[in-house]
């Protein structure tokens, strides 16, 4: 459990201490060659492609050298009904030589059925891809200490059903989670308030990023309860709109080669690339793993 709060840098700061950052080397094996770590691969990234053809979408995820996929399990609302049964998408995904990874919790259907859905398919994890509250307000990602100590029941809630059934709860960190509250940030609440057995983390390294957090830091500090991780860059020059700027891994400000090393080196979460707005899903998909696959062969 975190024990002092994670304090924000600034950009510069950020930008000044990733760059001194060294690479570090994996493990090696007797034979002389580093064991492959594993990759994954949010659906989101080629959420276009799936629509067309699921199983050959994932077939040629896999041939990228990814090993991991992980899907939501529902629709972001009641109306979307386009989503494949989660048994089918784990058959799938599965017949593709592709391991079930973290699968996320769909806002629009309710979160005990979801659970029920993830743990028959063989899911270990499932993620929490924001707290409600911070779409509640004015605007998008902004609350009050009051309105999200009022959610954080909800929250435990949901960490007993997972519990229940043999998963592990993850909560996806945005911007808005390392802004403070009344002097606390949204994240070390939930740290603070839950142990790691009933609440761990997915962290997203772009919006740490974008929340003032050096990313690196923000993972060693919060330890084994780290399950897994997004990996997506930033770049400012495409505007104030903190969502326009996230781009591949690879294409922004983040100093990926140096970064992947030093993030195996202090967590065995597994990373999955993430591309939010995707232009060419597979072309991302593709040369995301390449980058991330070269940093580890250094």
């Amino acid at each position: 459990m975190v024990t002092e709060p994670i304090r924000p840098l600034s950009r510069r700061s950020l930008l000044a201490g990733m760059a001194a950052l060294t690479a570090g080397g994996c493990a090696i094996t007797r034979s002389g060659t580093a064991p492959r770590r594993p990759l994954g691969l949010a659906d989101l990234t080629v959420i276009k492609p799936l629509a067309g053809d699921y199983a050959g979408t994932l077939k040629r995820v896999a041939h990228m050298g990814y090993s991991h996929f992980g899907f939501r399990l529902a629709g972001y609302s009641a109306a979307d009904k386009s989503e494949l049964p989660p048994a089918e998408k784990a058959r799938l995904v599965r017949d593709a030589g592709l391991q079930v990874g973290v699968v996320r919790y769909g806002m629009g259907d309710n979160f005990a059925k979801q659970a029920e859905d993830a743990a028959a398919i063989g899911a270990s994890v499932i993620a929490l891809s924001a707290a409600p509250v911070f779409f509640r307000g004015r605007k998008l990602g902004e609350t009050t200490r009051a309105a999200f100590d009022a959610w954080l029941p909800e929250l435990g809630r949901m960490a007993e059903t997972a519990r229940a059934l043999g998963l592990r709860l993850a909560y996806h960190n945005h911007w808005w989670d390392h802004v403070p509250l009344d002097g606390t940030t949204p994240l070390d609440l939930i740290a603070r308030n839950f142990s790691p057995r009933d609440v761990a983390f997915e962290i997203d390294l772009a919006w740490a990023f974008l929340g003032g957090v050096d990313p690196l830091s923000l993972v060693r500090s919060l330890g084994p309860r780290v399950l897994a991780m997004h990996f997506k860059d930033v770049n400012p020059a495409l505007g104030t709109d903190r969502m326009k700027q996230l781009v591949v891994p690879g294409t922004g400000v983040l100093d990926y080669p140096t970064l992947i090393p030093q993030l195996d080196e202090v967590t065995k979460a597994i990373g999955y690339v993430e591309v939010d707005m995707p232009k060419d899903g597979l072309a991302e998909a593709a040369s995301a793993a390449e980058l991330i696959q070269s940093a580890r062969r250094v």
